[in-house]
């Protein structure tokens, strides 16, 4: 955690993950958490400073929700399941976690918009 507040200024997160980040916030969204390991607990004070930094609350929903996608465990699905399912499977997770983390940013807008009232 230390490193990251040393290398990631709010300025920078807000870049690549804040509101104005577009499609390559979500391309970074979705590619670390396909990318990332170990147990989720680990990631939720990341997350957490992420967000009080300026990362929108969708991209840490598709970040979460793309997890599910585990590069060593391909192999062993494709074994038990089918190259097809696979390649079904994981454009439906990655197409899911986009729809997901727009679902989160909806509910949120609506949230900001009742409390400034």
């Amino acid at each position: 955690m230390a490193l990251l507040d040393y290398f990631l200024h709010p300025k920078t997160v807000s870049k690549y993950v804040g509101r104005g980040s577009g499609i390559k916030g979500w391309f970074i969204a979705i590619s670390t958490g396909i990318l990332s390991h170990g147990p989720i607990y680990v990631w939720y004070p990341l997350l957490k400073d992420l967000r009080d930094k300026g990362m929108k609350s969708g991209l840490i929903a598709a970040f979460l929700y793309s997890r599910a996608i585990k590069i060593p465990l391909l192999p062993l699905m494709v074994y038990y399941f089918g190259a097809l399912f696979v390649v079904v499977l994981l454009p439906y997770i990655v197409i899911a976690s986009i729809v997901e983390g727009e679902i989160i940013e909806i509910i949120g807008s609506r949230k900001r918009r009742n409390t400034v009232k």
